[in-house]
């Protein structure tokens, strides 16, 4: 196997002028050395060992994924799949590899598995309340990225990237008012992320404002699950007391929501109006369309990863910048 001595012996430099050329420094190399060093590269097929420079430069150019949902929802679910693409997007702009942290169960496990490999940096996706994740990335040195949890963890001096959730429920929301809809029911998600809090803070409010008491009666389908979801609407659609609209906590909910609505005979949105939350590619071609909140998934995604790539490469993030929201958009389909 070719190393770095052989490198430098064919090239007539030292094995320190090598290093400067992989290392683009600490010294500075003459172009017309450089070149002849990477000639040589090229020639003897080098390659140096990745790991090697890692430990010697302190980063192994990988950051880590977390996912707060169960892992399948990875590959299921659009909205990862929507953040997800971002992340690699950006990962690929500013050169990091991206490696999900799989095998770990408890945040100890995710400590463990952190020294072991050596991120340099973690990002956590709709992360569950109440993690001790953040405080034990702390402790370990290494920088924490979030999406989905609005500014949870600003104090941990993290990343966090999101939507702005409030905005959103407002806008679904005063669009149901306009719509002429009083008695509407929201079908929450798992109550267990920080969104679905914030969600459900704003509906209530928002039903305040219009003058009504929130009760337990207005919020069903606990779960992002189909079938629990499914079962919840059918039961709420057949109870004497019925809404006329329903305001989904994501985009799948609301697909449930018109399946459950259409195997009752009823019809949307004369008899219950439906809107979602996300905007999945699907949620153009639901019968009927779904209005929806659409949520810039992709820009969500990069923005994180470019807010991380700047703390691990020392460039100036202002305190202001690290928590960033982007606006939400209603689009109206026919199923309001």
């Amino acid at each position: 196997m070719v190393t770095i001595r052989d490198v430098a012996k064919e090239s007539g430099v030292s094995v320190a002028t090598v290093s400067y050329v992989l290392n683009n420094g600490p010294r500075a190399v003459r172009p017309e050395t450089r070149e002849r060093v990477v000639s040589t590269m090229r020639r003897l097929n080098y390659h140096p060992n990745a790991v090697a420079r890692s430990l010697v430069r302190k980063r192994t150019h990988m950051m880590g994924i977390l996912v707060g949902d169960e892992q399948s929802e990875i590959v299921n679910n659009n909205y990862y799949a929507g953040v997800l693409a971002g992340v690699f997007a950006g990962a690929r702009q500013r050169g990091y590899n991206i490696t999900f942290f799989t095998a770990a169960s408890t945040d100890k496990d995710i400590e463990h598995h952190i020294r072991a490999q050596r991120p340099d940096a973690m990002l956590m996706i709709a992360p569950r309340l109440g993690q001790d994740l953040p405080k034990r990335l702390k402790s370990v040195g290494v920088p924490l990225g979030v999406v989905g949890a609005g500014d949870s963890y600003e104090d941990d001096a993290a990343i966090c990237v999101d939507v702005d959730n409030r905005a959103g429920m407002r806008l679904g929301m005063q669009h149901l008012w306009e719509r002429g809809h009083r008695k509407i029911v929201y079908a929450i998600g798992d109550p267990n992320q920080e969104s679905t809090q914030v969600r459900r803070m704003v509906f209530e409010q928002v039903l305040r404002e219009w003058g009504v008491e929130p009760s337990e009666h207005d919020f069903i389908a606990h779960s992002f699950h189909k079938e629990v979801v499914y079962t919840a609407v059918e039961q709420r659609l057949q109870q004497a007391s019925l809404p006329t609209a329903i305001f989904a906590g994501n985009d799948g909910i609301a697909l449930a929501t018109l399946q459950a609505a259409r195997d009752l005979g009823r019809r949307v949105p004369e008899d219950i109006a439906v809107i979602g939350y996300d905007d999945w590619p699907i949620a153009s071609s639901m019968t009927p369309g779904l209005t929806t909140i659409r949520q810039p998934m992709h820009e969500i995604g990069e923005a994180v990863v470019q807010g991380l790539a700047n703390l691990i490469e020392k460039k100036s993030v202002k305190a202001e910048t690290r928590v960033k929201r982007f606006p939400p958009t209603l689009i109206i389909r026919d199923s309001t």
